[in-house]
């Protein structure tokens, strides 16, 4: 099987998704943006390819060009905001290809997604056949644009969930493995040798802390974290560490908030980091997904998560993996903050082990089985 990738900006996470394949013998082809300068993965991430070509190097002319000599069987593009993208796949799709779009915009109701709506047929679904959405909130524009059943598929985004699992090894290495099932199918060698009766999580992190990774952009929350962890501060006489992970324009904010800044982290090195932790939180006042809860969650970490994150819907059930609060408000935060500083170690690590299960809902696995399946299965429609 051949497929052709039209990416945005490449991530560890997808990265390990396109590994899978590789590992299926799929020959791959990609094209992705650049990263941005607040995200400088490493060209490590990308060890198991060839190479990505780089968009900025190809015309739309030549990226046409460039794809009709390749012959993909498959063609998996990110949305339809590049117009050199969209030429590409209405070109393949006459010729039999079939288009596969990732969705992470959520459905808002506004003005312009019910115009995108009523344009679709001659629009969206001119050029794609099957949107493949990260989770709820896009099924439901995927919906609106006429895209259901077999031509919706779900699990988009999915962490590197053997990376970061085996992390909760570590953590959850007396537990008793009855008590914490696997995925059958799919669990590494390193999380299956989980053991005895459950332990607390101050076993394995000796300081608690509160851990954030991602941009230091505004669209994070981070004011609002950063205001939330001084109320929080205030309130208690020993209150956790705040480490914090990334690069960007709002580092000083945290650094006066009194977060320690960790820079920058590479994929390879963030289950380390968040092994650290006691909790995690994302405050974004903006999310489409947010595949970070998930790796945390595979970390057996309890979320603190904003309602605006659209990984929240699958992978946070307030008060039972962790919390949920209203983006932008710090006073609310600080609230969810203090309740998990006053959960016991025995409460913690419940919360962890519960986080932990709803992490198995996506994976490496289920995203490649997700993509050859459904090629399969639209190609005996006919």
């Amino acid at each position: 099987m051949k497929i052709l990738v039209l990416h945005r900006r490449m991530s560890g996470y997808f990265v390990g998704c396109l590994n899978r394949l590789v590992n299926l013998k799929v020959q791959l082809e990609i094209v992705a943006w650049p990263n941005q300068a607040d995200a400088p993965f490493s060209g490590k991430v990308l060890e198991n390819f060839r190479s990505v070509r780089n968009r900025n190097e190809f015309s739309d002319s030549a990226l046409l060009q460039m794809a009709e000599e390749y012959g993909p069987d498959i063609v998996l593009v990110a949305g339809w905001s590049d117009a050199g993208y969209v030429k590409v796949c209405r070109a393949l799709k006459s010729k039999g290809v079939l288009i596969v779009s990732g969705c992470d915009t959520q459905w808002k109701g506004s003005l312009r997604q019910h115009i995108a709506s009523a344009i679709a047929p001659w629009h969206v679904q001119q050029f794609i056949d099957v949107l493949w959405v990260s989770g709820e909130r896009q099924r439901q524009l995927a919906a609106k644009l006429g895209y259901a059943g077999d031509r919706c598929w779900d699990g988009y985004y999915a962490c590197d969930w053997n990376l970061f699992s085996a992390e909760a090894e570590k953590r959850f290495q007396s537990q008793r493995p009855e008590s914490l099932e696997l995925r059958p199918e799919e669990t590494s060698p390193q999380v299956s040798s989980l053991k005895s009766q459950p332990s607390s999580l101050s076993s394995q992190v000796s300081i608690k802390s509160f851990a954030f990774v991602g941009r230091y952009a505004p669209v994070k929350g981070l004011d609002t974290l950063a205001e939330a962890y001084r109320i929080y501060s205030a309130q208690v006489e020993s209150p956790w560490k705040l480490i914090c992970a990334g690069k960007g324009e709002c580092r000083e904010q945290l650094i006066d908030a009194g977060a320690e800044d960790r820079g920058f982290i590479q994929p390879d090195d963030l289950p380390s980091l968040l092994a650290e932790a006691s909790a995690f939180i994302l405050p974004s006042r903006f999310e489409p997904w947010g595949v970070v809860v998930q790796e945390a969650a595979a970390t057996g970490l309890p979320v603190i998560v904003s309602d605006i994150c659209g990984a929240g819907v699958h992978l946070l059930r307030d008060r039972w993996n962790g919390r949920s609060f209203a983006a932008g408000d710090a006073a609310h935060l600080a609230e969810c903050l203090l309740w998990m500083h006053q959960q016991s170690d025995e409460q913690l690590a419940e919360l962890g082990r519960n986080s932990f299960e709803l992490s198995k809902q996506y994976t490496p696995e289920r995203w490649a089985r997700t993509l050859i399946e459904g090629l399969r299965g639209l190609r005996a429609e006919g």
